[in-house]
C-alpha cells in the first residue's frame, strides 16, 4: 500500500492522533472521521461506489482533501472503515451465538434471533455492505480486509464447535475450523442475496430461521442437543 501522505492542512486544523490502519476499527469520537464515514455512506446510497470520488466526500464532509488523505489512502479504505464499523456490530451480535449450548438450552432460537439482529443492521447499511461486497472483486487490499472480517466470524465459530464437541454434545465430523468457515461464508452469501432480492426471494423470517437450523443441524447432527438435568 501506498505511503500515507502527511496532512497540509495541518497548520489551519487541530493536530490529530496517528492515521488509523485498516486493521483496526475506525475510532468512535472523531468528529472529522466521523464527517467522512457518514458522508461516504450518504453518497453510497445515491449513486454506485465507482462514481464517487474523494473530493466528492470531502466536500459533502465539510472537509479539505488533503485532511481526507491524513485518514485513508484511498476512498478504497474509506469503504473498508466504513464496512469495519458494520462488520464490528454485526460481530457483537454474533458473539451471543458463539456460548455453550449447556449455558444456552434453546441454541436454534438464539441463533435466529441474532441472524434476525444482523439482517436488520445489514439492511440498515445495505450500500455498505453492497459496495464493499462488489468492489473486493477487484480491489486486493479491499478483498483482503473483507476475508479478514469475516476471520473474525470463523475462529469464535471454530471454538464454539470445538468445545461442544470435547463435552461430547456435539460429534466428530468435518474439521471445525472448515465447518466453521463454510457456515460464515454461507450465512455471508445468504445475506447479501437477502439486501440485493435475489431470486427466488425468501421472506426474512423463513431466511433466518433456515440459516439457524443450518448452523445446529450442522454442528449437532440433526438438532440441539437436550439441556443438561
Amino acid at each position: 500500500m501506498a505511503a500515507r501522505r502527511t496532512d497540509t492542512s495541518a497548520s489551519r486544523e487541530p493536530a490529530q492522533a496517528a492515521p488509523r490502519s485498516w486493521a483496526r476499527p475506525a475510532s468512535r469520537g472523531d468528529r472529522r472521521l466521523e464527517a467522512l464515514l457518514a458522508a461516504a455512506e450518504t453518497l453510497l446510497a445515491e449513486k454506485p461506489f465507482a462514481e464517487i470520488s474523494v473530493g466528492e466526500v470531502a466536500a459533502k464532509a465539510g472537509i479539505s482533501r488533503p485532511t481526507f488523505y491524513f485518514y485513508f489512502d484511498t476512498k478504497h479504505s474509506l469503504l473498508a472503515a466504513l464496512l469495519e464499523r458494520v462488520m464490528q456490530d454485526k460481530l457483537e451480535i454474533a458473539l451471543r451465538g458463539f456460548g455453550t449450548t449447556e449455558a444456552d438450552p434453546t441454541p436454534q432460537r438464539t441463533f435466529e434471533t441474532n441472524y434476525a439482529e444482523i439482517l436488520t443492521l445489514w439492511r440498515e447499511h445495505a450500500p455498505v455492505v453492497l459496495a464493499a461486497s462488489d468492489a473486493m472483486a477487484s480491489d486486493a487490499e479491499l478483498r483482503a480486509v473483507y476475508t479478514g472480517l469475516l476471520d473474525l466470524f470463523i475462529t469464535p465459530a471454530t471454538a464454539w464447535i470445538e468445545q461442544e464437541r470435547a463435552t461430547g454434545r456435539a460429534p466428530a465430523g468435518t474439521p471445525a475450523a472448515t465447518l466453521a468457515t463454510t457456515l460464515v461464508w454461507m450465512s455471508e452469501r445468504n445475506l447479501y442475496a437477502a439486501l440485493v432480492g435475489m431470486e427466488p426471494r425468501i421472506p426474512d423470517d423463513q431466511r433466518v430461521a433456515a440459516l439457524a437450523e443450518v448452523w445446529i443441524r450442522s454442528v449437532f447432527g440433526s438438532g440441539p442437543p437436550a439441556p443438561a438435568a
